[in-house]
């Protein structure tokens, strides 16, 4: 998504977390709450500490750099990558990653906006966005597709650092939610899914966003339009986790109940962990499982277009790299 849009500030609810009522009324009519500063800052800092020094052990980040600087070091990766893969494994058996769900103020702004037996899914999915890769930026999308279930399944975004204009960040389309399940084309991006967006749906609604720091939270539900922003820092990784939540009695499908991917069994990521208190918590908890239904995708481009034009951009990234001056550690 590029900045050719014109983005509105985003509302703050941190001020009405401690009001039911009226974090519901706002979610219901804006489609996300911004909560900043909701988590400590240390803690969340605590999480990227941890997922440098798994990126840092698969290769990925600068050595000479500051240990925090999240300084790439490697070639781009793409999802589906051997070398993508190699990463997020070794981010997906940190404990700290998983058990950041469960802080309470967290679960206590979830459930006082969405009930009190709202419940974060064993899924959780690590956001590892290299610089200058504009050409699988995660485009304007839903996550309802994606994950299915209910279509009050309701999302919280955490990012691990501040972010800064250059590094990006999330956009929202706020009152999207209002439309529905949306259209899909395909995509190279994160998901491989687009929404396409009626007319209407531009004219009425507006795109916001914020400059976000460690202990912000955004929470959206799964029908909600957002996109990410590009990362023109030229050199740093954007960090972020997503959460996904829902009532306890609403549907889910298998997906939401494994680790990203399937590529890991819980086993396997659990064991280095030092604590069992969230190991298998949603095992004692009630939701129904249904099938994961392949949805049509109306293929605007061919695999082998989105190719030519993902090299196509990737050209003109080298190209625009190699003007710039070097920068000193």
């Amino acid at each position: 998504m590029t900045y050719d849009w014109a983005f509105l500030p985003m509302c703050e609810s941190t001020s009405i977390v401690d009001d039911p009522v009226a974090l519901r009324a706002r979610l219901d009519e804006d489609g996300y709450l911004y909560l900043p500063k909701l988590l400590d800052r240390e803690d969340v800092l605590a999480v990227r500490r941890d997922v440098l020094r798994a990126l840092g052990d698969a290769g990925w980040t600068d050595p000479e750099a500051l240990p925090m600087a999240g300084r790439v070091g490697t070639e781009p990766a793409r999802e589906g990558d051997p070398a993508f893969f190699d990463a997020l494994d070794r981010v997906q058996k940190l404990e700290s990653l998983h058990t950041l769900a469960h802080q309470p103020a967290l679960v206590g702004a979830m459930q006082a906006a969405l009930g009190e037996s709202a419940f974060p899914h064993p899924l959780k999915i690590a956001r590892l966005v290299f610089p200058d890769f504009e050409a699988i930026s995660t485009p304007p999308h839903q996550d309802y597709p994606n994950n299915q279930g209910t279509e009050k399944l309701t999302a919280t975004w955490v990012p691990l650092g501040d972010i800064t204009p250059e590094l990006g960040g999330l956009a929202i389309l706020r009152g999207s939610h209002r439309w529905g399940p949306l259209p899909l084309t395909n995509h190279l991006g994160a998901g491989n899914r687009c929404a396409m967006l009626p007319p209407d749906m531009l004219e009425q609604c507006r795109w916001v966003t914020t400059r976000f720091e460690a202990g912000d939270v955004l929470v959206f539900p799964s029908l909600t339009v957002h996109a990410a922003l590009h990362n023109l820092s030229g050199m740093f990784f954007r960090l972020s986790i997503d959460f996904r939540w829902q009532l306890e009695g609403q549907a889910l499908t298998e997906g939401c109940l494994e680790p990203h991917f399937g590529r890991l069994t819980w086993e396997e990521i659990y064991e280095q962990w030092k604590s069992d208190e969230f190991q298998y918590y949603w095992r004692d908890l009630d939701y129904e499982v249904v099938p994961f239904q392949e949805l049509e995708i109306i293929e605007t481009l061919s695999e082998d277009e989105l190719i030519a034009g993902f090299l196509q951009q990737q050209a003109r990234t080298e190209a625009r790299q190699a003007q710039r001056p070097p920068v000193s550690s």
